[in-house]
Parts: C-alpha cells; structure tokens; sequence
C-alpha cells in the first residue's frame, strides 16, 4: 500500500498541473478536485479509504487539535505542503473522517488581477468605519480582503491587525505594520483580541469570516466600537447580497442593542458593502462578480428608516456615484462575452 504522505503528496501534485483550487478525500470514493468551480474526480485513482484518510490526518493534528476534532467534530488549519499553503478542512461525515485542500495561493493579488470592479478602489481611500466583504463560500472573500490589505500596506503608514482562525495569507510590513493573531494560538478568543484593539493604536484591523454565530452576535457591539472610533474594520460575512449583509449584521446586535439604536449606529458607521462571486471564463478559469454598496445619504436614511429591502433599488440608480449591483455586474460580464449566460 502506499505510504499515505506519499499518496497526498502525489495527487496534490496532480490537482496543481490541472490548476485546481480544492482537492476533496472522504471514504469510498476516489479523489476529486474542483477546477473552476465544478467537481471532478482524479482518473486512474482508487476509492480512498477510511485509513488512508486517518492516517493522513494523523500528519497535521498536533494533540490539542485531535482533543478539539473529537469534541467539535470539525477542525480547521492552515500548513504549508511541499512548498504549497493550504487551508485544510478535518471533519466527520457519517461517523467517518474525511478531508478537504482548499490551496492558497503565495502571491497575493493586485486589485486589477483580481478583476476588481473599478469602484471597489475607493475602499482604499475609506475613512474609519466599517466595510464589510461579502460572498458565499469560496467566492474569494478573503483573497480580495488581502489584495486591500496588501495595497494599504504598500500605500500608507498604518497599524494594521489582522484576526483571524486561521491564518491564510502571510503578510510581511511595508510601509505599515501588520500583525497577525489566530484565535486560539495567538489569542484566547475573538473577544480578547477586539478588545486588545479597542485599548491599542490601531488603524485598520482586519476580521475573516466567523463561522460560530454566537461569537459573531458576541464580537458585534465591539465591532461597532472600533469602527466608530478612529479605527477601519473589514469584516468577511457570509452572504449574497448587500441587503442580507445587513439584515445579518442587525440581526446578530439584537441581543445587545435595542432594533432602533442598532439601525442608526449601523448608518452611522458603514462604510459600505462588497459582496462577489466567481463565475466560470468563457474558455476556463473564473472571473468575479461584484456588488458594490457605499454608504451615502439615501442608504444612511433606508436603514435607519427600517427599509434595508428598498437597498437594492438604490443601487441600481446609483451607477454614477460607484455603486452597483450583481445582477448588473453579471450582465456586463455576459455583453463582454467573458462568461456565457448558462454558467451563472
């Protein structure tokens, strides 16, 4: 049998030469690997077994992590594979383990490799408060979240902090200095490392994604403290529209702020919204979709008027200030005949 480092090693290699971004291990079934967004299987491999899988697994767990996979279920790190990063998903399903390799890459993107709508610069010029980057899984939130920090380190003296679990790309201080906490290495919690923030000099701090919902409803009014100091907070969220960005967003402070002072601190302090997703290029690979909302009179008085729903309209007649909306974004990449109609 072969060794299973071997194996890993072996079909990393081979999701590499075919330019895929996700390769997926679970028992029974052979390896797949995902190439611009659709699922396919690597040929000419075996069913992958159950003790392949924890053998594999057994390579990256320290005893810590093996404690938190029995108790949580789930773990996730990020570690670097023959000179490659990737963030690396342990999970059960069906009372078995199984794998995922979601590769990052080591060059972070500029803006105009990324395919950044154009307004999406203004962000670099945002004044403290909060701006939220928002998408599905794997829509690319986070490398468009490191493009915009890597173009403020590069542009301006800041202090930047980044939080988060776990850290995917590695940020080395240019003009600014950028430190980097994980949660539950660096910093107890998501708590800990906010208010170390709020009792700093910080100019910029950086939050990815919160997959526990609690915490995120937690971390929410301290958020909202730092952004309305001196402080610009980029925060990922998990969501398809501007309009589900912040009904989320108001949804979580319900516990601790009363609806109405949650919508006029929400207005108060955003910056605004850009939501993206990846769609397949005509010819291969995968182009992003945006949605940009910016904070201006009229979206300050939707929300604090409890009418977030009238967002999208908004959006659609606001093109000349830089806003604009997914759909619309989608349609222009269609009239360029960057991606066809049916790959939507």
């Amino acid at each position: 049998m072969e060794v299973p480092s071997i194996f890993l090693n072996r079909i990393l290699s081979e999701m590499a030469q075919k330019n895929g971004s996700d390769l997926h291990l679970a028992a029974g079934s052979p390896p797949l690997i995902r190439i611009d967004g659709q699922f396919i299987p690597l040929i000419g491999q075996k069913l992958v077994t159950s003790e392949v899988i924890n053998k594999i697994a057994e390579i990256f767990l320290d005893p810590d992590q093996i404690v938190k996979l029995k108790e949580t279920k789930g773990v996730i790190l990020v570690k670097n594979i023959s000179n490659f990063r990737f963030r690396i998903n342990i999970f059960y399903q069906k009372g078995l383990l199984a794998l995922s390799f979601h590769y990052i890459p080591g060059v972070i993107k500029s803006f105009d490799a990324l395919g950044l709508a154009a307004p999406g610069r203004n962000f670099l010029r945002a004044a403290p408060g909060l701006l939220i980057i928002a998408g599905a899984y794997n829509s690319g939130k986070t490398t468009t979240a490191a493009s915009l920090i890597e173009e403020l380190n590069k542009t301006k003296a800041l202090n930047i902090i980044t939080i988060e679990d776990p850290i995917e790309y590695l940020f080395i201080s240019k003009t600014s200095l950028i430190m980097q906490r994980q949660i539950g290495v660096d910093v107890n919690s998501l708590a800990d490392a906010l208010d170390y923030c709020l009792s700093e000099d910080v100019d910029t701090v950086y939050i990815n994604e919160m997959k526990d919902n609690q915490a995120f409803s937690l971390a929410l009014p301290k958020i909202f403290e730092l952004a309305s100091g001196n402080c610009l907070v980029i925060l990922e969220i998990n969501a398809d529209s501007s309009v589900r960005v912040l009904e989320r967003i108001l949804a979580g402070l319900a516990p601790s702020l009363p609806l109405e002072a949650a919508r006029y601190n929400l207005a108060d302090i955003l910056v605004g919204v850009l939501t993206q997703k990846l769609v397949k290029r005509r010819g291969g690979g995968l182009v992003l979709a945006n949605e940009i909302l910016l904070n201006n009179a009229a979206v300050k008085s939707l929300i604090r008027e409890d009418k977030i729903y009238q967002l999208e309209s908004v959006i659609q007649t606001s093109r000349k200030e830089g806003m604009i909306s997914l759909d619309k974004s989608l349609n222009d990449l269609i009239e360029s005949g960057e991606v066809r109609r049916e790959d939507i």
